[in-house]
């Protein structure tokens, strides 16, 4: 999997194959997970939500979020004070959760344009 990061935002470690973090100087930090081998959408995307509520991220389900290749559902979320944007977007077996938090004053890296930039590599 391949996309474009969000401009001023700087990668840093995850200690995981399957996670890409970032780090915003506002504070703010977003998160890309790909799962391989999903055989059902509608039953993978709320089990993602119940994964950000284990980790003590409330989230919940908004809309639609459609990319070049890659399409899903679009929610928001709140944790540790925080708040921000999720998606959870598939394409054939590939399935891709992004997370981003922030405080009141921090930045919202563009989600809809992330999803979009998603490509399978």
């Amino acid at each position: 999997m391949a996309f474009r990061g969000p401009s001023g935002w700087e990668k840093v470690p995850s200690g995981r194959a399957d996670v890409v973090r970032f780090t915003h100087p506002s504070g703010s930090s977003l998160s890309v997970r790909l799962t391989t081998g999903m055989t059902d959408f509608d039953t993978a995307a709320p089990r993602r939500l119940r994964e950000f509520a284990a980790g003590g991220v409330d989230a919940h389900f908004t809309g639609d979020v459609r990319g070049a290749q890659f399409t899903g559902r679009s929610c928001a979320a709140a944790g540790g004070g925080r708040t921000g944007e999720c998606a959870v977007v598939a394409r054939s077996s590939l399935l891709v959760t992004v997370l981003t938090l922030r405080g009141p004053d921090g930045a919202a890296p563009d989600l809809p344009a992330l999803v979009t930039s998603l490509r399978e590599a």
